[in-house]
C-alpha cells in the first residue's frame, strides 16, 4: 500500500475515534447519525447471537420430564400418607388420654378393653373385645365409655368376650328420666344396616310430661347395671294404647367404638361392703 493511502487511512481512523470520544455538540450530532445508520445491523447481530445461544442450549428430553413428573407425584403421595398417619396417631393419643383420665376419675372399678371385631350383619347388636375369662371378666357385666352406657358382656372366651349393645333388643335396662318420677325398661330394636336404631323406654305413664332433650339414666334395679349411668337423651314421647313410650337416642356413638371399659361390679360391691364393715 502506498504511503499516501496509509496516511489517509490513519487520518480516517483518527477522525472516527475523535467523533466517538469527543464530547461536543457537533460530535454528538455525528454520533447520533452514525448510530442511526448502524442500528439495523446492531439489532440483526444481537438477534443472530441470541438464536445461536438458543440453538446451542441442550434440548429437554420428554422421557426425562415424564420420569421427573412421576417422581414428584410419588413424593407428594408419600408426604400425604405421612400426614394422614400423623393425624391418625394424634387422634388416637388424644382418645387414649381421655380414656385414662376417665378411668382415674370414675368411681367404678373397671378394666379397659379394645374392640377387635365387628360384623356388618350384627353391627348394632354385638361386638368383640380383647379381654375374657382369664382377664377377670364375667358374663352380664356392664360395659361403658366416658360418654355413657354401651351394653353388657355376653359369651366369653379365655381372652375375648362378646358385648351385647344397648341397641340390641335383648339388652334391657331399668331406666329413669331426669326431672320426673317416671321409670321403665329401655331396650333396642332390630334395624337395617343402613340406619342407626333408637332406644325405646317403655312402660311409662300415658299422662307423663316428658320434654325432648331430657336425660335418661340407669336406676340400678335388676342387679346388672349400677345406678346413674347415662343411657341417652329423649327424642320424643309417644302415647301408646296402654302406656307411654319415650324414644331415646343413645349417649354413646355405638358406630365408632374402639375402646371400652368393663365394670367389675363384684369387686365394687366387695369394696363397699368392706368399708361398711370397718365403719
Amino acid at each position: 500500500m502506498k504511503k499516501l493511502n496509509i496516511l489517509a487511512l490513519l487520518i480516517f481512523i483518527a477522525a472516527v475515534v475523535s467523533v466517538f470520544t469527543l464530547d461536543t455538540p457537533t460530535t454528538r450530532e455525528i454520533q447520533s447519525k452514525v448510530l442511526a445508520v448502524l442500528s439495523p445491523f446492531i439489532h440483526s447481530s444481537a438477534a443472530i447471537e441470541e438464536g445461536v445461544k438458543t440453538a446451542s442450549a441442550p434440548s429437554l428430553d420428554p422421557r426425562e420430564l415424564k420420569r421427573d413428573n412421576e417422581r414428584l407425584q410419588i413424593e407428594v403421595e408419600r408426604l400425604r400418607i405421612i400426614s394422614q398417619k400423623y393425624t391418625q396417631t394424634l387422634e388416637e393419643n388424644n382418645q387414649l388420654r381421655e380414656l385414662i383420665e376417665f378411668k382415674k376419675s370414675s368411681p367404678f372399678k373397671m378394666a379397659a378393653a379394645r374392640v377387635v371385631k365387628r360384623v356388618s350383619s350384627t353391627w348394632w347388636n354385638t361386638l368383640l373385645i380383647d379381654k375374657g375369662l382369664l382377664d377377670g371378666l364375667a358374663t352380664d357385666t356392664p360395659v361403658i365409655s366416658a360418654a355413657g352406657l354401651i351394653g353388657k358382656t355376653g359369651k366369653m372366651a379365655p381372652h375375648m368376650a362378646e358385648v351385647i349393645l344397648l341397641t340390641d333388643e335383648m339388652c334391657r335396662v331399668s331406666a329413669k328420666i331426669e326431672g320426673t318420677l317416671e321409670r321403665g325398661i329401655i331396650s333396642g330394636e332390630r334395624a337395617g344396616l343402613d340406619m342407626r336404631p333408637d332406644l325405646h323406654l317403655r312402660f311409662l305413664s300415658r299422662t307423663a310430661v316428658i320434654s325432648p332433650g331430657s336425660m335418661v339414666y340407669s336406676t340400678g334395679e335388676g342387679g346388672v347395671f349400677p345406678a346413674d349411668i347415662i343411657i341417652g337423651r329423649v327424642k320424643r314421647f309417644e302415647i301408646k294404647d296402654i302406656t307411654g313410650e319415650a324414644i331415646v337416642e343413645p349417649a354413646v356413638d355405638l358406630s365408632q367404638l374402639t375402646h371400652v371399659f368393663v365394670l367389675d361390679v363384684q369387686k365394687q360391691e366387695e369394696s363397699s361392703n368392706g368399708e361398711s364393715t370397718k365403719k
